[in-house]
């Protein structure tokens, strides 16, 4: 781990965080050796919250603290943060609040939620992901979306667990080739989790979850039916 030491530009309290990484990039010192240039040098994957008022992401690099990176191509790696259509981001909050905008100019292309969703998700921001991957499933055949809120609604209990699997499995017809063998384990494992039993029909078939003893043949079965009914009994 890796302690930066950082100056809130909300409140002024300085603090130090423990990050896993670090990606340096000398070019933007550009000569200069302030906390506005090691700032925009030293970018940190997961989101910075201020422990002293809770702003996110709302920091200035403390030059000492900067000066004591070193890359060594593993924790500090040399380069500068980008989306992956190259531009260039300073802040994890800085790469959502590009892509909600992108997403909201395009609302029903599942790619700019889903994109919204885990980028948000890798930077510690579990609401503002969360939030993206449910616009995302509102659509209709958006499995990755779906899957995502099914996983999280499982692992908090919900009380909604049951029907955002059901919609998981039914939409697992949709899923590209490649990834639909990965996609149907998961949703094998999150039928297995569940509390509440489901009703499912593959392929006019019914399959009572609750006698299954094999999960990965399964998940097997589910990644090759070609029609799935997924419901609540």
């Amino acid at each position: 781990m890796i302690e930066l030491a950082v100056t809130c530009t909300a409140c002024g309290a300085g603090a130090v965080h423990e990050v896993g990484a670090v990606l340096l990039d000398h070019d933007a010192l550009e000569g200069a050796d302030d906390a506005e240039a090691w700032t925009r040098a030293v970018y940190v994957a997961m989101s910075l919250t201020c422990p002293s008022c809770g702003a996110v992401d709302q920091h200035r690099v403390v030059p000492e603290s900067g000066r004591a990176l070193e890359v060594d191509g593993q924790i500090v790696r040399e380069g500068c943060a980008a989306l992956s259509d190259g531009t260039v981001i300073h802040t994890p909050t800085e790469g959502i609040t590009l892509l909600e905008a992108r997403a909201s100019a395009a609302p029903n292309d599942p790619l700019g939620w889903r994109a919204l969703g885990n980028f948000a998700m890798r930077a510690g921001q579990s609401e503002r992901a969360l939030a993206a991957w449910r616009r995302g499933a509102e659509l209709d055949g958006e499995l990755e979306c779906a899957l995502a809120i099914a996983v999280d609604a499982v692992a908090r209990s919900s009380e909604h667990a049951a029907d955002l699997v059901a919609r998981a499995a039914e939409r697992l017809v949709f899923a590209a080739p490649q990834r639909r063998p990965l996609q149907s384990a998961h949703v094998a494992e999150l039928v297995r989790k569940l509390g509440a039993p489901l009703v499912l029909v593959l392929d006019g078939t019914r399959v009572d979850p609750t006698g299954v003893r094999d999960w990965s043949g399964f998940g097997e079965r589910l990644a090759t039916a070609r029609e799935i009914q997924a419901t609540r009994p």
